[in-house]
């Protein structure tokens, strides 16, 4: 009989948690025990429902304003909610119907692609969304091209499998003949290799050309560098969304949610430690490790080329968010890109 009683009062704590998660998301407002009885069908006592809440408060689910006598969930509350939930709720059909839309009406390019799925993230949640450029360690070159732009000034184009395109300007000078021979020379050996590994590989095969090719070592060298350097990109939209939420009108935080904007390494980094886990990661508030997302949650996955996972995308909004909805949306985000990758391999893009 005990271990019944105890089953049952875990139901009941379950369920009187939810409840008020839901509606504080729904509201933003402490909730009491007198609005469970009458929205939610707690059908227990008011006396009943107060007792458990002070133990979802002493177990570090719940805690309460000073000035309320209702509750508000804790990071560990949220975190039980979004751990509980059976499955993702279903996508809104309006919702669903628009996602797919505005995917299809974009150009078969990935920049634009990406930049799109993050500004299509932020539109349909109102939170800021983001989505990070396929990795350079699982990127690989498809084409290089060298194109002298003025006497002194080389443009070096790459392009990857996965249809990015980087550009960087360098300071080089070669004839026609140097040009071609340059351009063959790094497409044979870097064709095909990541973008990461790429200067590794130019210098490690630089020894093969001719002595009496200086100019061409220089800039093969120089065209190393450009590798080295290349950084993984992201596009953020919506950044004012999270700015302009009624819950971060007293929110000093809130000032890093710009600064983030312009100084993107830590973030990227810090989403990338997820990058080789499966589903959908939800960190909430303090289990963020940047100190300036302790207020807000962020919700991502990674979508794939292939079989390999590639970069990562998601929303950022604060605790108070509906989260099986956002999660759902970065689900169905996750499966246009994935699809975007297999139908431009398909189709030899």
């Amino acid at each position: 009989m005990r271990h019944i009683a105890l089953e049952v009062l875990k139901e009941r704590k379950t369920r009187i948690l939810s409840a008020i998660i839901h509606h504080h998301i729904k509201t933003g407002k402490p909730v009491g025990s007198d609005v469970l009885i009458e929205k939610y069908n707690i059908s227990l006592s008011p006396a009943a429902v107060r007792n458990l809440m002070a133990e979802l408060e002493e177990d570090g689910y719940l805690t309460h304003p000073h000035t309320s006598a209702g509750r508000i969930p804790t990071d560990k509350g949220y975190r039980s909610y979004v751990n509980n939930l059976a499955k993702l709720q279903s996508f809104a059909i309006k919702e669903e119907e628009k996602l797919r839309k505005e995917y299809e009406q974009k150009h078969n390019e990935i920049e634009t692609f990406l930049s799109e799925t993050s500004r299509i993230l932020s539109g349909l949640s109102k939170y800021t969304g983001f989505v990070t450029a396929p990795k350079s360690q699982y990127d690989e070159i498809k084409n290089i091209e060298l194109i002298q732009i003025s006497n002194a000034e080389l443009l070096v184009v790459l392009v990857t499998q996965s249809g990015m395109i980087k550009h960087k300007q360098i300071e080089a000078s070669l004839s026609t003949r140097q040009l071609k021979k340059l351009k063959y020379f790094l497409n044979e050996k870097l064709r095909g290799v990541s973008v990461a590994q790429a200067n590794t590989r130019i210098n490690t095969e630089i020894i093969d050309f001719r002595q009496n090719e200086d100019e061409i070592l220089k800039t093969a060298e120089k065209i190393s560098y450009v590798f080295y350097n290349i950084q993984d990109d992201i596009y953020i939209d919506g950044t004012s969304n999270v700015v302009t939420f009624p819950d971060f009108n007293d929110f000093e935080p809130v000032k890093s949610i710009i600064k983030f904007n312009e100084d993107k390494d830590a973030f990227i980094e810090m989403i990338n430690k997820d990058f080789n886990s499966s589903g959908i990661n939800v960190k909430i508030g303090s289990e963020n490790t940047l100190d300036e997302f302790k207020d807000l949650s962020i919700i991502t996955t990674v979508y794939k080329n292939g079989e390999c996972a590639v970069g990562v995308l998601g929303i950022i909004g604060p605790k108070r968010m509906e989260y099986e909805r956002m999660m759902s949306l970065v689900n169905h985000s996750a499966e246009m890109l994935n699809r975007f990758f297999k139908d431009k391999d398909r189709l030899g893009g």
